[in-house]
C-alpha cells in the first residue's frame, strides 16, 4: 500500500531517567548464573523503568510538546495515539491529549492498541489522515509496561522497558510503502490480560520464520527500497532476535537500534530509534518494522529528509 505526499517533521522521544541494572535486579530472582544467561541472551543489560503510579500520558506529553513546538494548533488535523498501557480503558489517551496540548475541537483523535508493531500501524494511520486532511497530524507511541509485569516472571522482566515517542507528520514530498501480517492463532504466544506472558521461544520462531520472509517479500517487490535500504530500523524486541533477524535479510551493517540503551520499550523502540541521531543522510531510504504480539508484523519504507529529533529523560 502506497501513501506520497507525507514528511516526518519531527521524532522526539521520552524514557525515564531510572535506568535498572539487569543482571542486579534478576539474581535475587534467580540466581547469578542464570541472570547473566538471561541478560547475555537477551542482549539487554539495562532497561529504563518509570516510578510506581506513572501513567503512559506522563511520558508521551512531554515528547508531545517537544513535537509540536513552534507549530500553530490550528495546523494540527488529528492525533493518534499508539498504547495498551493507557491507565484508562476511556477516555482516549489521544483525547487527554487533545485537550492538554490546547488542539482545536475539530481533531481527529483516536487510540490503537497494537503492542509490538503499533509503531508501523500508527504511521499508516496518521499518513492516511495527513493526505485526507491536508494539515498535520501528531502521531504519539509509549507504553509503561513495567506495570503489566509479574515481578517474578525473569525472562519477561529482562526484556520490557517504559518508553513513549512523539512524532509529528505534514504534507511533504516523501512517499511510503506499508504493508502487514497477521495470524491471530498465535496469540496466546504474547499476550496481556492481568500481566505479560510471553513464550520467548515461541516469538523467536515466528520472528525467524513467517516475519522474515514477509520483510523478504516486502524487500523484493519494494519500489523505494530499489536501490537497497540505507537503514533498517527494526522494533528492539532483543538485541539477539534483532541481530539474526537483519543478518537474514542482509542488512546486518544497517541496522539502527536503541535497545542496549532502553531495552524494549514495546512498539515505541522503532521512535525512540528514529528520535536520536542516524547513520543516514537525508533521502536515504529507510525500512521500519514491528512485529510480536497479535502475532503481527508491519512493514514501511521510506525517505527520510531533516527533521527535529531528541531525546528527554524525566
Amino acid at each position: 500500500m502506497r501513501i506520497d505526499g507525507v514528511d516526518i517533521e519531527a521524532v522526539f522521544g521520552c524514557v525515564p531517567a531510572n535506568a535498572v541494572d539487569n543482571l542486579a535486579a534478576l539474581e535475587p530472582l534467580v540466581g547469578a548464573e542464570k541472570a547473566a544467561a538471561i541478560v547475555q541472551a537477551t542482549g539487554f543489560t539495562t532497561r529504563r523503568v518509570a516510578a510506581s503510579g506513572t501513567d503512559v500520558f506522563d511520558l508521551v506529553l512531554p515528547a508531545a510538546k517537544r513535537a509540536l513546538e513552534g507549530v500553530a494548533s490550528r495546523e494540527i488535523g488529528g492525533v493518534v495515539a499508539v498504547s495498551f498501557s493507557n491507565r484508562n480503558r476511556f477516555p482516549a489517551l489521544s483525547a487527554r491529549l487533545q485537550h492538554a496540548l490546547g488542539l482545536g475541537n475539530d481533531v481527529v483523535a483516536y487510540d490503537l492498541s497494537m503492542a509490538c508493531s503499533g509503531w508501523i500501524y500508527g504511521l499508516f494511520a496518521a499518513a492516511q489522515l495527513v493526505r485526507a486532511s491536508g494539515r498535520k497530524v501528531l502521531l504519539v507511541d509509549g507504553d509503561v509496561q513495567s506495570a503489566w509485569i509479574d515481578p517474578s516472571d525473569a525472562n519477561t522482566l529482562a526484556v520490557m522497558g517504559d518508553g513513549a515517542a512523539a512524532a509529528l507528520l505534514g504534507p511533504g514530498t516523501a512517499s511510503w510503502e506499508f504493508d502487514f501480517f497477521t495470524d491471530g492463532s498465535g496469540a496466546e504466544i504474547l499476550s496481556c490480560r492481568e500481566t505479560i506472558a510471553m513464550d520467548g521461544f515461541g516469538v523467536f520462531r515466528f520472528v525467524a520464520g513467517p516475519v522474515r520472509r514477509f520483510l523478504e517479500t516486502f524487500l523484493r517487490d519494494s519500489q523505494i527500497l530499489a536501490g537497497g535500504a540505507s537503514l533498517f530500523v527494526p522494533h528492539q524486541a532483543n538485541l539477539y532476535m534483532v541481530r539474526q533477524l537483519a543478518d537474514a535479510l542482509g542488512l546486518k551493517d544497517r541496522v539502527a537500534g536503541c535497545g542496549a540503551r532502553y531495552a524494549n520499550t514495546g512498539s515505541s523502540s522503532a521512535a525512540l530509534t528514529l528520535a536520536e541521531e542516524l547513520p543516514v543522510p537525508p533521502g536515504g531510504a529507510v525500512l521500519m518494522a514491528g512485529f510480536g504480539a497479535g502475532l503481527s508484523a508491519g512493514v514501511a519504507a521510506t525517505t527520510l529528509g531533516a527533521y527535529r529529533r531528541g531525546v528527554l529523560e524525566i
